[in-house]
């Protein structure tokens, strides 16, 4: 499988269907790794093989993955899929947060990097361990 330096993803919280009396979720917006915009194929197909049973019945926006009853349960979606994916790290980003990285950065590597370091970032340890012993082993 190839090895994805990192995922990058961006959520609102908000409530779509505010006529249907639907309460208020969080949605992933935008998934990115290092060449730009993930496909969601694989993302959708993960959230709903393992995380649709609290939230089953409420409908997603088009083009969002969702709904998350909350941040933890957003936040193991994103390490589950930065396990899926065998990135190296996630970090998660709210809408106003990355918008505000967006304002202030000046250059785009500074950009880049605020990305990389800012937000909910979560490390995925198994792929350092097989990485640092896979050296042994070759």
């Amino acid at each position: 499988m190839k090895e994805i330096d990192y995922v990058v993803g961006i959520y609102n919280f908000f409530n779509p269907y505010p006529e249907d009396g639907d309460e208020s979720f969080y949605y992933m917006l935008y998934l990115l790794d290092e060449k730009g915009l993930l496909e969601k194929e694989g993302a959708v197909k993960l959230f709903l093989d393992r995380f649709t049973s609290v939230e089953a019945g409420t409908k997603s926006p088009v083009n969002t993955i969702g709904p998350f009853v909350n941040l933890e349960r957003l936040n193991q979606y994103a390490f589950a899929l930065c396990e899926e994916l065998n990135a190296a790290q996630v970090s998660l980003l709210s809408v106003q947060e990355y918008n505000t990285l967006l304002e202030n950065s000046q250059q785009a590597t500074e950009f880049h990097r605020d990305l990389l370091e800012k937000g909910n970032v979560m490390e995925n340890i198994e792929r350092k361990k097989k990485g640092f012993l896979s050296r042994f082993f070759s």
